[in-house]
């Protein structure tokens, strides 16, 4: 059984004569003249049958409004029992070649310079599980926003959150390359910021940068946990308490060690009883060119947490005697959530719990806090700082104004 589908734009009228006046369809034949001949299997063999079969131009690039994306056609085909099926009417060009079954979770393509012959042309796509695939990239904060990233020559394209932050969730395996642009506003055009090859299900996961080298090196990762918590320490109210550990993280839709800690409350405890989990800087840290923190976070119910940037001292020749903070409200679930700390977006300053507001502590930041809700058991995971290569101390700490 063969579907055909055609989408057609702005280049396909080029196309039309080869392939619009063909009424043809394969039959049980893999001897069809000026066609493909194509087997999709599993990796020991094994025919994959009824795998729906998309052609596309190499120079697909989906959602953007030139790039070869939206001016170029598909075909669309499906094997038969025996995962076979003729790809017909194909005309002279480079195509990428996608294989898969969502119902049955299977994905694979395959790269082809097709040239027309007196002869079919054999070809063979593997299909396996599909991969999880994300990355930044490296843009201006305005751009960033109404950036896309997409998959050369196949039909998955996501967007960037305000870090520059995409993932994939299902792309076959093989060397692709990912390609970054934004559509051009009031123009039939888009503008390119990066590409990269990546060879989806060899070890490629997380991790893959694009774009402006310069705003990638201005990227680290804060903590990961992999290597324990021993930088982070629990502290509570009188009447609460706190405990951490590391917990594994796999089977909750993230992989690897996370930090896990568990805020309670006894039956004294009044409303404004806090509990919370922080890591030292090693001295004052200015912030003040700080683009946006990411984490990853969940809980055992919808509740909140908030996540403080702290200034701690006690002592009268620096800027304050008190200990204050700037900090923001997220709410979490028991789902993975990825959240995204922006200066400019934290809780403007007032008199609860020493919040004095961003600007107040932006260049002499000593601790980073994350307070949970009560009675509640939080997991925390990759935390990330856009606009440094690191969180240096410096010296001497800020004198009080006379």
């Amino acid at each position: 059984m063969i579907k055909r589908a055609w989408t057609y734009g702005l280049a396909t009228l080029v196309l039309c004569n080869v392939a619009c006046d063909s009424g043809r369809t394969a039959g049980s034949s893999m001897e069809t003249e000026n066609s493909i001949a194509l087997l999709t299997q599993l990796a020991d063999g094994t025919p994959a049958a009824r795998m729906d079969v998309i052609v596309r131009p190499e120079s697909y690039l989906s959602g953007a409004t030139e790039l070869g994306s939206d001016s170029l056609y598909q075909l669309h085909f499906e094997t038969d029992e025996q995962g076979r099926v003729v790809l017909s009417d194909v005309p002279t060009g480079s195509y990428v070649i996608e294989a898969r079954n969502d119902s049955l979770n299977l994905k694979g393509f395959v790269k082809i310079a097709y040239v027309e012959s007196d002869s079919t042309t054999p070809l063979t796509v593997e299909v396996s599980e599909p991969t999880k695939v994300s990355g930044r990239v490296g843009l201006p904060q305005l751009v960033r926003r109404a950036a896309t990233v997409s998959v050369q020559g196949l039909d998955y394209q996501v967007p960037m959150d305000s870090t520059g932050y995409f993932e994939f969730d299902a792309l076959p395996s093989g060397n692709v390359e990912i390609v970054a642009f934004v559509n051009d506003t009031g123009a039939d055009s888009v503008t390119e910021y990066g590409r990269i090859e990546a060879d989806v299900g060899a070890g490629v996961g997380d991790g893959l940068y694009l774009g402006d080298s310069a705003y990638v090196k201005k990227y680290f990762v804060f903590d990961d946990f992999e290597n324990g918590v021993g930088l982070w320490e629990p502290n509570a109210s009188e009447n609460a308490k706190v405990s951490l550990i590391k917990a594994d993280a796999a089977g909750k839709g993230r992989e690897g060690l996370a930090v896990h800690f568990v805020c309670k409350r006894d039956s004294a405890a009044k409303d404004w009883d806090w509990a919370l989990i922080g890591r030292e800087l090693g001295g004052f840290v200015d912030m003040s060119n700080l683009d946006s923190i990411a984490f990853w976070a969940r809980s055992t119910e919808k509740s909140k947490i908030m996540f403080a940037f702290d200034v701690f001292v006690n002592d009268d020749s620096v800027l304050s005697a008190e200990n204050v903070k700037a900090q923001g409200y997220y709410e979490v679930d028991t789902v993975w959530t990825r959240f995204t700390v922006i200066p400019s977006k934290l809780d403007t300053a007032d008199s609860n719990g020493g919040n004095v507001g961003w600007d107040a502590v932006k260049n002499r930041v000593t601790k980073i806090s994350i307070f949970g809700q009560m009675g509640t058991e939080v997991w925390i995971d990759d935390i990330e700082v856009f606009g440094y290569g690191i969180f240096d101390p410096y010296a001497p700490i800020a004198k009080k104004k006379d």
